[in-house]
């Protein structure tokens, strides 16, 4: 038995923990929909997304698309409520070609429940107050954003961020979200990626974060795509972030609000 899984199964809250979104209260943005993304909108009490962007077309951030079906179709009422579905360029590309992600959502326009909007990197969208820019990352298909909000600033890379190089307008925000990475040892020390697995040319690892995290130099770094794989309870993160204190850097868990 997996001792996390246990661990998670008895203390829940925050040990346990669903797959990797965002969402943006006020103008009500979601970023991204792994497969339980219902389970997690319905635990924070969020029954409306105005508007959807992804960060890329992985199972694990767009399988729980189907979402949108529960958030906006009521026939009962005989009543819809719409979601706006914005794709950065090459992001749509691939879902042209990935999972049936194009043919999907474009059922979902005829349902009436989804817009799709294409839109082109370093192109300003306007959500409510806020503005959304998109920009490509290193790893293919990949698509990082900056959130601009009454002059407050937030930096999302939720996802393969190995040989990522953001440029000038991505430093220094004052929030920064970015996945972990895989860590070397476990708790007790041994090795957890065996050497010359291909996971480490393709993923990056908790070094190469912290190394991301010191050049974009943010007010405040969330990690988050945290994985069982690294050995590490909510526990053991809270005593990570003592040790990195120097980073501004916290681990995510399931339901962490930042208030800017």
């Amino acid at each position: 038995m997996c001792d996390l899984c246990a661990e998670a199964r008895q203390k829940k809250g925050r040990y346990s923990r669903n797959g990797p979104s965002v969402f943006l209260t006020g103008i009500n943005v979601l970023f991204d929909t792994p497969e339980d993304i219902a389970h997690s909108l319905e635990r924070e009490d969020i029954h409306h997304v105005s508007h959807l962007l992804y960060s890329h077309w992985h199972p694990d951030h767009t399988m729980g698309r189907r979402v949108l079906e529960q958030l906006n179709l009521n026939l009962r009422k005989r009543t819809k409520t719409i979601t706006d579905v914005w794709l950065p360029s090459w992001v749509r590309d691939d879902f042209r070609k990935m999972l049936g992600l194009e043919d999907h959502f474009q059922f979902f326009g005829k349902m009436g429940i989804a817009r799709i909007h294409e839109f082109a990197e370093g192109e300003a969208i306007k959500l409510g107050n806020a503005t959304v820019k998109a920009f490509r990352m290193t790893q293919p298909g990949l698509a990082s954003y900056l959130v601009q909000q009454d002059g407050k600033r937030v930096v999302l890379a939720l996802d393969e961020i190995k040989d990522w190089n953001p440029g000038s307008e991505l430093m220094e925000p004052d929030v920064l979200v970015l996945e972990t990475g895989w860590f070397e040892h476990d708790k007790q020390g041994e090795q957890i990626i065996p050497t010359g697995h291909w996971i480490r040319q393709s993923e990056a690892s908790f070094e190469e974060t912290l190394n991301l995290v010191q050049k974009i130099n943010p007010r405040l770094a969330i990690a988050t795509h945290i994985e069982e794989l690294n050995g590490r309870s909510y526990a053991d993160y809270f005593e990570l972030e003592k040790k990195y204190e120097k980073y501004r850097l916290r681990f995510a868990y399931d339901g962490l609000r930042i208030s800017l």
